[in-house]
């Protein structure tokens, strides 16, 4: 809790944590039996990433990371949703020293929940308030969230996950550069079971990336518009994907296709299953 809480405390519901960073340390402990992280209403701003890894048996198990008031709550309202951004220094993690990540997920079976995310305070970097590298894990839920910023002074990149088993639902994203870069499978393969549905998503730069080959990829009840690109294919990806009972309009161009120095206006094919284009 931004507003009350005190990393002194235990974390429980009568004595909150004050930061999201002392909360992932209780999670991370194998002192406990807690895989659960409620956040409060409030403003959190992160120095350095979060890793969701922790230390403890996961068998039967899932690690929540999610609002303390959710929408289906009657009291909800938007100013109840916690509010998350970063101020970490470029370079901060190994990956790239352009990228910036609030959540890394370092473990399967995680559900993120609730939470609206804000752009990054500074220039010429990738935010990703998630992101996932390892391409062993599985099993990633993000819903009912909300990203915004904007494209050119507050950058904010959203989702970039490797692995199986990614699921986006019930989310907006407003001026995203991309919304969400769906990479590879295990050892670079097929990805399975992937999904991004009951979505909207408004003026990103790229608002579908695929990189990586997909099995049985979902793209189901979405709203796309106003997006440079609405869906951007890896130049080595095949997959044949479907589009399923969405409203697609006011794009600059549908398809891209990047090659080896920028991303270009290509064409690939999509099964459209009652869409409405413009």
């Amino acid at each position: 809790d931004s507003n009350t809480g005190n990393d002194k405390n235990p974390g429980t519901i009568e004595a909150p944590v004050f930061s999201i960073q002392k909360a992932s340390e209780i999670i991370r402990s194998k002192g406990n039996n807690i895989y659960t992280m409620k956040i409060y209403p409030g403003v959190y701003v992160l120095d350095s990433h979060i890793s969701v890894a922790p230390e403890k048996v996961m068998t039967d198990k899932r690690i929540e990371i999610e609002a303390s008031i959710l929408p289906d709550d009657p009291s909800w309202a938007p100013e109840k949703m916690p509010v998350v951004t970063s101020r970490a220094l470029k370079g901060e993690l190994a990956i790239s020293n352009h990228w910036i990540v609030s959540f890394l997920i370092d473990e399967s079976h995680v559900t993120i929940r609730g939470i609206k995310f804000h752009g990054y305070f500074y220039p010429y970097a990738r935010y990703f308030p998630i992101a996932r590298i390892d391409e062993t894990k599985t099993d990633l839920l993000i819903e009912q969230c909300l990203f915004v910023g904007d494209t050119n002074s507050s950058q904010i990149q959203a989702i970039f996950v490797h692995g199986n088993e990614v699921k986006i639902d019930h989310c907006i994203f407003y001026k995203v550069r991309n919304t969400i870069v769906l990479g590879y499978g295990p050892e670079k393969g097929i990805k399975t079971g992937c999904s991004f549905t009951n979505s909207i998503v408004f003026g990103s730069n790229q608002a579908i990336w695929t990189g990586g080959a997909d099995k049985d990829f979902k793209f189901e009840n979405n709203i796309v518009s106003n997006c440079r690109y609405a869906w951007v294919r890896g130049n080595t990806n095949s997959t044949k994907y479907s589009i399923d009972n969405c409203i697609i309009v006011n794009n600059k161009f549908y398809q891209g296709i990047p090659d080896s120095e920028r991303l270009n206006p290509g064409e690939f094919e999509i099964i459209e299953n009652n869409v409405i284009k413009q």
